[in-house]
């Protein structure tokens, strides 16, 4: 998809395509089950915000997030953005995180990903971690690029 070409309208629209694809297509896999909740999108500024439902299940000895699927939901929410760029999906190439808070599990997290440079065979994107009651406090950073391939 044209970055140039992208309304509000059809990069909403795209994302969520993705995510219901997501729950029929992969059912009963991780990618269903910490599967994005489209929240909100500015295509000027090649952004995405989705959330994320955790459950209990997914907390480590301390109670809260296991930084592992804190490396999947930065994971999935990079990969969706890097997909609507290219136009299909866009394997990790690497991927970096920084925990600077805890990442509770008992409501949903949400994660903005920004495109920051797309390319014709690597797009690098940015994310932070938040909840929705206190978006100032950063949870965890990540950055990473993805394979970009243009499926054109």
């Amino acid at each position: 998809m044209s970055e140039h070409s992208l309304t509000r309208q059809a990069m909403e629209a795209a994302l969520r395509a993705l995510e219901q694809q997501v729950q029929e297509e992969q059912a009963g896999t991780i990618n269903s089950w910490l599967c994005p909740h489209f929240e909100s999108c500015d295509p000027e500024g090649r952004i995405y915000t989705c959330s994320f439902a955790l459950r209990k299940e997914y907390a480590n000895p301390g109670g809260t997030l296991h930084g592992g699927l804190v490396g999947v939901i930065f994971d999935t929410a990079m990969g969706h953005l890097s997909a609507l760029y290219a136009g299909g999906m866009t394997p990790t190439v690497t991927m970096n995180i920084s925990y600077l808070r805890p990442v509770p599990v008992d409501g949903p997290v949400l994660v903005r990903s920004r495109l920051d440079k797309p390319g014709q065979t690597i797009n690098y994107i940015s994310a932070e971690a938040f909840t929705a009651s206190a978006p100032e406090k950063i949870l965890a950073t990540a950055s990473g690029a993805y394979l970009a391939l243009r499926n054109k």
